[in-house]
Order: structure tokens, then C-alpha cells, then sequence
């Protein structure tokens, strides 16, 4: 199950990495903070998305509060490139 998140525009799902885009929770339940780097890991038959975040907190999030996390782009060597005699 996909659902679609800020930023890019591509949906969201389980395993992906995100930030959150605004500060989550409050009056009951702990805050966490805006910008805050977490983890997919359930996603809602209402649209919510389980969140494990990088305090350990545990929190559920609509997929407009949270924004695809880049990731880092893989290094790019030719196959047929012959070793390199740095080291």
C-alpha cells in the first residue's frame, strides 16, 4: 500500500526513509520535532503511515506531514574501467 507524501510527489511506502515536515504530536502524546529523520514501517488502511523515528519514538502520520528523505546517490564506476593504481 502506497501512499503519496510532500516533496516529489512519489508515494510512500514501507522501509522508505522520511523527515518530518512539520512538528508531530503534542497535548497527549511526546512531540517530534520538525525535521526529525525516520523510518516507514506499517502503513494504515485510513491513509496513516507508522512511523519509527531516529529519538525512538514511535508515531502514527498522515503522509502530508512527512517528506521523502533523499538518498544518498550510488557511486558510478564503468565496469570495463580498469583499477585505479591510488590507493
Amino acid at each position: 500500500m502506497t501512499t503519496s507524501g510532500q516533496g516529489v510527489g512519489e508515494p510512500l511506502d514501507l522501509g522508505d526513509r522520511v523527515i518530518a515536515a512539520v512538528d508531530l504530536g503534542g497535548f497527549l502524546r511526546p512531540r517530534i520535532r520538525r525535521g526529525t529523520r525516520g523510518v516507514v514501517i506499517g502503513c494504515g488502511f485510513d491513509g496513516l503511515l507508522t512511523v519509527h523515528f531516529a529519538n525512538g519514538r514511535v508515531q502514527h502520520a498522515s503522509p502530508d506531514e512527512l517528506l521523502l528523505a533523499a538518498t544518498p546517490s550510488p557511486v558510478y564506476r564503468e565496469v570495463d574501467d580498469p583499477p585505479s593504481d591510488r590507493r
